[in-house]
């Protein structure tokens, strides 16, 4: 495919796992068995609680917390740092023991509205700073900075940008996302060399689906636990089901299952007639 087409990662992504989905059934294994093998954990799913009123995002995440979830990600927007302290500081004053926080900005922070919004905060509060600038040059300005453990999201998108990441020991962790990143081949290589840095990994996506989530819980099961902060629970961004699945959420966690393949039945009818037939 890159021969074929440069860039144009999350167009090859569908592609790159439905060939890891046919290898497994072929085969007879789990995908996390032929990506490196199971771990034994069982993976803490986080959720995603959109910038907000600061006791609103309070609310959001205790509904969460509810459901099971062990794990929050809290989003914020970086032009007010007041006001994002406030969302910081709401999501986070009912944290239990076990339980995870990321503050992601999604690149919105300048190196000013970060430290600014930092300082606005009690120094107790425990969690990590998720992509906080648009830029390699802010992001690593930033860290040099504070003691707050930071996670790289969106710079971190390719086998070189991880890469480059540790040699500039840029960052504590990164969000692996499986198709901003080209699929769970070039996730795998991404997670080897994480793993070799001590880097620890939250696996996400852009997009939610139950093929997308199957996708998820794979690459996680193969991370070792102490490495391992999070999955991300996708199938509750959209409405539409594109597949049935045994992938229970159980007091927070999940696992993978042990089926052939990634452990998924599409729904064709959802998902529409094949552009193209191979055989």
């Amino acid at each position: 495919m890159d021969d074929a087409l440069v860039g144009h990662a999350h167009a090859k992504t569908p592609l790159d796992v439905a060939c890891w989905d046919i290898l497994g059934k072929s085969a007879g294994l789990a995908v996390c068995e032929l990506l490196g093998g199971r771990t034994d954990a069982k993976m803490p799913v986080i959720s995603s609680i959109g910038a907000g009123d600061p006791q609103d995002m309070r609310s959001r995440v205790a509904e969460h917390r509810k459901l099971g979830y062990l794990g929050q990600s809290v989003k914020i927007v970086g032009d007010d740092p007041g006001l994002d302290a406030a969302r910081i500081e709401a999501s986070l004053a009912d944290k239990r023991p076990g339980e995870f926080f990321i503050v992601d900005a999604n690149g919105g922070m300048t190196v000013e509205t970060a430290l600014r919004t930092l300082r606005l905060l009690p120094s107790a509060l425990d969690f990590v700073l998720e992509a906080p600038c648009a830029s390699w040059r802010e992001c690593v300005s930033l860290r040099r900075r504070t003691d707050l453990p930071i996670i790289w999201d969106e710079l971190a998108a390719s086998d070189s940008s991880v890469a480059q990441l540790v040699a500039d020991d840029a960052a504590e962790g990164i969000g692996l996302k499986i198709s901003k990143n080209g699929g769970l081949t070039r996730c795998r290589r991404q997670r080897d060399i994480c793993v070799s840095a001590g880097l620890t990994m939250s696996v996400q996506d852009t997009v939610g689906s139950d093929i997308a989530f199957a996708a998820i819980v794979h690459m996680g099961q193969t991370i070792p636990k102490k490495l391992l902060r999070c999955v991300l629970e996708s199938r509750d961004m959209v409405s539409v089901k594109t597949a049935d699945s045994d992938f229970p959420v159980t007091d927070g966690r999940v696992t993978a299952p042990a089926t052939p393949g990634l452990g998924i039945a599409p729904r064709r009818d959802v998902l529409g007639a094949p552009v193209a037939t191979y055989t």
